[in-house]
């Protein structure tokens, strides 16, 4: 005769594996949705519709409670609508969620930099590039918040770097242009106008080749 008395736990063993397995899969199904929201939300803020990415980016918060990278997008697009303190809102739960994600703390120093919290905007920007060495855009960023500070020696070096990483990074010549004009090199600022104007002619932005043209006329 069969012993039986295996057969409660053996049952309860059964039931829990399967809701454990219900539960993996739908909150499987949940993250795929809350990626193609998110997705959705990359869209609309390309062409830029703000407001409607953001809704992109709730939703798939919404199924997503973790997903540190909608957070960190809505917070952009957020920022695109001058909704500073909300943006802040969402990188810090970028943040939070994932700390080792360099791109919310970038994003995060840029709304301090518009605030005209430089210091805290370069702390910021010293994380992003802790955790993302070749940070390109984080460099630029904050050479430009030294600058803010006339700490032009030390901004010079950050466009330096992102130079370095992007030979081809126009406004971070111009930048690097302007911070050594401050400091009356005018020789080399004059060689990095002229190169941020050659790769602005390239890119077609009359708009910047015409700000470059009059700094190179103050110059002379």
């Amino acid at each position: 005769m069969k012993d039986r008395s295996l057969l409660p736990v053996f049952l309860v063993c059964l039931v829990y594996f399967s809701a454990s397995c219900a539960s993996d899969k739908t909150a499987e199904k949940a993250s795929e949705k809350a990626q193609v929201y998110n997705n959705r939300g990359l869209t609309k803020a390309k062409i830029g519709e703000y407001q409607e990415a953001i809704e992109m980016y709730s939703a798939a918060i919404l199924l997503d409670p973790d997903y540190a990278e909608a957070y960190n997008n809505r917070g952009v697009a957020k920022k695109r609508l001058g909704r500073y303190e909300a943006a802040i809102a969402d990188y810090d739960t970028a943040i939070r969620l994932a700390p080792d994600l360099g791109t919310p703390y970038n994003n995060r120093g840029l709304i301090r930099k518009n605030l005209g919290e430089y210091e805290s905007a370069i702390v910021d920007y010293d994380t992003a590039i802790r955790l993302r060495p070749n940070y390109v855009n984080a460099y630029y960023n904050r050479g430009i918040a030294k600058a803010e500070l006339d700490q032009y020696e030390s901004a010079i070096k950050d466009y330096d770097v992102a130079i370095q990483f992007n030979p081809e990074y126009t406004k971070a010549y111009l930048s690097r242009g302007l911070a050594k004009r401050s400091l009356d090199k005018t020789l080399g600022a004059k060689q990095d106008f002229q190169t941020a104007l050659e790769l602005a002619t390239q890119a077609g932005n009359v708009k910047l080749k015409g700000n470059i043209e009059n700094l190179l006329l103050q110059l002379k």
